[in-house]
């Protein structure tokens, strides 16, 4: 499994989940979130992590103690994703269907083979597609607090 963030100037990280692994507070917290703090540190140097945002959905890894105080504690700020809503996740309407895509019918001969393909494909895509996406994921917003909270599977 691979574990990916990306902003709206392109790819963040992309952390692929040892074999056997299970994603837990304690990995994510562990290992995914200092991933996501050295990319800002080494991007911004002066301001870091300050003003960014995280959004990831509901799984229970995410919503732990342990995490709750890393995001606190590295100065991240953490926005609040709708229970069982893919419509607002931009891996769920953006990335996945493109990605999936790309690496359809592909046999890989080892695990770091598909990190390289996916790491290929994100770097692939067009800053000003990121930029995008993250517009794109505004007027979902608006438009389900217009519609007071409605799903909309196919925008």
């Amino acid at each position: 499994m691979y574990t990916i963030f990306f902003d709206a100037h392109g790819p963040v990280c992309q952390i692929c989940t040892p074999k056997g692994q299970t994603v837990t507070g304690h990995f994510y917290a562990t290992v995914v979130l200092p991933e996501i703090e050295k990319h800002y540190i080494e991007r911004r140097p002066a301001t870091g992590l300050r003003g960014i945002k995280i959004l990831h959905d509901n799984a229970r890894p995410h919503k732990s103690k342990e995490v709750k105080e890393k995001i606190a504690s590295i100065g991240l700020e953490e926005l609040e994703h709708p229970p069982y809503s893919p419509d607002l996740a931009p891996c769920d309407f953006w990335l996945f269907d493109g990605l999936k895509k790309h690496l359809a019918g592909t046999v890989f001969g080892e695990r770091m083979q598909i990190g390289r393909a996916i790491q290929r494909y994100l770097r692939d895509i067009p800053q000003e597609e990121y930029k995008k996406t993250f517009f794109k994921w505004i007027e979902r917003l608006k438009l389900v607090v217009e519609h007071k909270g409605d799903y909309f599977e196919h925008l």
